[in-house]
């Protein structure tokens, strides 16, 4: 990506789980659109996510995979928030934006999303928003592309040391310490 634009990712949250937020094989899918993103943009300075639990999953494995500590949960991020506090909420935060970040990833829900103006995603999918810089954010003079959700290589569960029937036995704090040990 070029240097000094300016970035936005807004992601719709993993699929739903049983016994977890979301599915632990998602688990692994919301770390490695982290991982492609970090290979792509400038160093993410927060993680910006609703308060539920699905999406606060989704939004600490993309984190792990951005090697992004900063996590942020916004009410403004959540569905019954309305367009017009989601707005003026990304707003202030452009208007405030210190002149050395470059890029912010968001984890939300379909209605938010669609609230955005932002096209249809699935469970996982990512809008990826470039601007020249942080006023033409702001302007919404933005390019927009989809990114959709990486396929969990063979190299990933070999070097995690899982198998789909290991991965059902563990909780989701002990995926997120197998990913995080991956990146020592």
């Amino acid at each position: 990506m070029e240097k000094n634009k300016f970035y936005l990712t807004i992601g719709r949250h993993e699929r739903y789980g049983t016994d977890t937020p979301i599915e632990r094989e998602d688990m692994l899918v919301a770390y490695l659109s982290g991982v492609m993103l970090k290979s792509c943009l400038p160093p993410c300075d927060t993680v910006y996510h609703s308060p539920l639990a699905r999406a606060v999953s989704t939004a600490r494995f993309e984190a792990l995979g951005l090697h992004c500590s900063h996590l942020l949960e916004i009410a403004e991020l959540e569905e019954s928030a309305t367009a017009f506090e989601t707005r003026k909420f990304l707003n202030n935060l452009l208007q405030n934006t210190d002149e050395n970040v470059f890029y912010y990833h968001f984890v939300t829900h379909l209605p938010v999303i669609e609230k955005m103006g932002l096209p249809f995603l699935g469970a996982g999918e990512i809008c990826l928003l470039t601007a020249e810089n942080k006023t033409e954010m702001l302007k919404e003079n933005f390019t927009l592309q989809v990114l959709k959700r990486p396929e969990i290589p063979l190299e990933l569960w070999q070097k995690a040391d899982l198998t789909i029937s290991a991965l059902d036995l563990l909780s989701e704090d002990e995926i997120y310490k197998r990913l995080a040990d991956l990146e020592k």
